[in-house]
C-alpha cells in the first residue's frame, strides 16, 4: 500500500466527515429555531396573560372612562366591581359621584350613603349628600346631620356655610347664623358667607346689623353680588 494510496484514503476520511459536518449543521439550526420559538410562544403567552389579567379589571377601565367623561361607561365599569367586590369603596365612591355629575340624584343616594357609612374620613361625600337629602330628596334634617359631620371633619368656610343654609331650611336661623359668622371668622374673604348672613339678617327685619356684615365684607375687601 503505497503513500499515494494512503493519501487518498485520508483525503476520502476527510471528505466524509465534512459532509456529515455540513449534514448535521442544517438540523442544529433547526434545532436553535425550534428552541427559539418555543421560547417566543412562552414569552407571548405569559404577556398576554398579563394583558389579560389588567384587562379584566373593570377599575382601571372605569378610571380611563372618567378622564374621558364619559360617566355613563364608568359607572357600567364601577357596577362590574361592585357584582365582584360589594364592599370596593372605590367603585362604590366612583358611582355615586357619576351618577351625581350626571344628575341621576336618586339614584347616587345609596352609593353616596354606603360610602360615608364606610368611610368615616370623607367630607366631600358627605357634602354631597347633604346637597342631596336638601335639594332632592326633601330630608334636610339629614342634610343639617351629614353636612355637620362633614364640618367635623373640613371646618372650612365652605362647608360651615353650606351647613348654615341647611340649618336655616330646617326652621334654625340662630344655629345658620352661627355658622355663617363662623364662617367668616374662618375666612374673611369668603364672599358666600357674607351674603347669606346678610339674607338672613335682612329676612329678620335687622337691616342695621346686615349693613355692619356689609361694611365688613368691604374692609375685607370682598365684592358682594347683593
Amino acid at each position: 500500500m503505497g503513500p499515494l494510496f494512503l493519501f487518498r484514503m485520508a483525503a476520502m476520511k476527510r471528505s466524509v466527515t465534512v459532509r456529515k459536518a455540513l449534514l448535521c449543521r442544517p438540523a442544529k439550526r433547526q434545532a436553535l429555531a425550534a428552541g427559539l420559538c418555543a421560547f417566543l410562544v412562552v414569552s407571548l403567552l405569559g404577556l398576554a396573560l398579563v394583558v389579560a389579567g389588567c384587562g379584566n379589571d373593570p377599575l382601571a377601565a372605569a378610571r380611563k372612562a372618567d378622564r374621558a367623561n364619559d360617566y355613563k361607561t364608568a359607572v357600567s365599569l364601577y357596577k362590574q366591581k361592585l357584582d365582584q367586590d360589594p364592599a370596593n369603596l372605590e367603585a362604590l365612591r366612583g358611582v355615586a359621584v357619576d351618577l351625581f355629575l350626571m344628575g341621576d340624584f336618586n339614584g347616587a343616594l345609596p352609593y353616596q350613603e354606603k360610602v360615608v357609612a364606610a368611610d368615616l374620613k370623607d367630607a366631600q361625600t358627605r357634602v354631597e349628600l347633604g346637597f342631596n337629602y336638601l335639594n332632592h330628596q326633601s330630608q334636610p334634617e339629614k342634610a343639617v346631620a351629614v353636612l355637620g359631620e362633614a364640618v367635623a371633619l373640613d371646618p372650612s368656610a365652605k362647608y360651615l356655610t353650606f351647613l348654615g343654609q341647611a340649618q336655616d331650611a330646617v326652621g334654625r336661623p340662630a344655629d345658620a347664623e352661627a355658622s355663617y359668622k363662623r364662617a367668616i371668622s374662618t375666612d374673611p374673604t369668603y364672599a358666600r358667607a357674607y351674603e347669606v348672613l346678610i339674607a338672613l339678617l335682612e329676612s329678620q327685619g335687622r337691616k342695621a346689623e346686615a349693613d355692619q356684615v356689609r361694611t365688613a365684607a368691604q374692609k375685607a375687601g370682598v365684592n358682594l353680588s347683593s
